[in-house]
């Protein structure tokens, strides 16, 4: 019995070792950048997968480059077609910076990956402890705020969800958002204090991809789901000390206590459900 997931997160070693030796900001850190949207698709019960960069992503309804530090033209080329063909793509601050050997691309940030995401940043800004307010609008409405580093975004085309407040970022996106062929491409230009921002982004880029998570858990409830030979099952695993209540489709059969959930199902403290679909 395999995992399917319609979510894939480009995992990249490469790209972790050059971090490693010129992150670009204080305490840039790969995981770190992966583990902020991570955490929110695990809060929307959304299963995800991490693949390296050669990997067939047009298996993938949704793909996050985040972090990507180093770039090969072949990859970004492969990406930019994978937006094309309607794929949807999330990209942020440090994607594109280097090549294959650890050399800067001789092209405006994110080089070849810029049509697909409407932006082009000539210049950015480590912030260290100063802080930027951010006011999102349209899709990802309401008030955050920018830590640590701050791409200066132009656009290019692309729809601009979230901007500055500060007087010299005025001219620049935080956030935006692209029409690309037949698919999307996003961008976030800081890293964003707030979970709430990453669970609205999190929910539109899921919009986006035709993306419907199965039910929508409580917090700290895990949704896992396992597929095969015309079975499916979902997971669910509660990591707190409270009780929680999951709202699921009627009739569906709990296979440890055999029985058939009436809408909801309990879960106690620390307790796990194999639901059958």
């Amino acid at each position: 019995i395999t995992l399917k997931s319609d979510v894939a997160f480009i995992y990249d070693y490469e790209s972790i070792w050059a971090l490693n030796s010129q992150p670009g900001y204080e305490g840039n850190d790969f995981q770190d950048a992966i583990r902020r949207y991570y955490q929110a698709f695990f809060r929307a019960g959304v299963n995800v997968d991490m693949v390296k960069p050669e990997a067939d992503i047009t298996q993938y309804k949704l793909v996050l480059a985040s972090d990507l530090f180093i770039l090969p033209d072949a990859i970004a080329e492969i990406i930019d077609e994978y937006v094309k063909q309607g794929g949807v793509l999330l990209a942020d601050c440090r994607t594109g910076v280097k090549d294959e050997n650890n050399l800067c691309h001789d092209r405006t940030l994110p080089g070849l990956l810029s049509p697909a995401l409407g932006v082009e940043i000539e210049e950015y800004e480590a912030l260290q402890d100063v802080e930027y307010e951010v006011v999102g609008k349209d899709m990802l409405p309401g008030a955050f705020t920018a830590t640590k580093y701050t791409d200066w975004i132009t656009n290019m085309g692309a729809e601009v969800l979230a901007d500055y407040d500060q007087w010299h970022m005025k001219p620049f996106a935080a956030v935006t958002r692209n029409s690309y062929g037949k698919g999307y491409g996003w961008y976030v230009g800081t890293v964003m204090k707030e979970d709430a921002f990453y669970d609205q982004l999190i929910a539109k880029l899921l919009t986006d991809a035709g993306i419907k998570p199965v039910i929508n858990p409580p917090n700290g409830v895990e949704v896992s789901i396992r597929q095969g030979g015309g079975k499916k099952l979902l997971f669910l695993i509660n990591h707190t000390e409270q009780t929680q209540m999951v709202n699921i489709p009627k009739g569906k059969l709990e296979l440890l206590s055999q029985k058939k959930a009436d809408r909801t199902i309990e879960l106690g403290t620390y307790g796990v459900a194999v639901i059958r679909f």
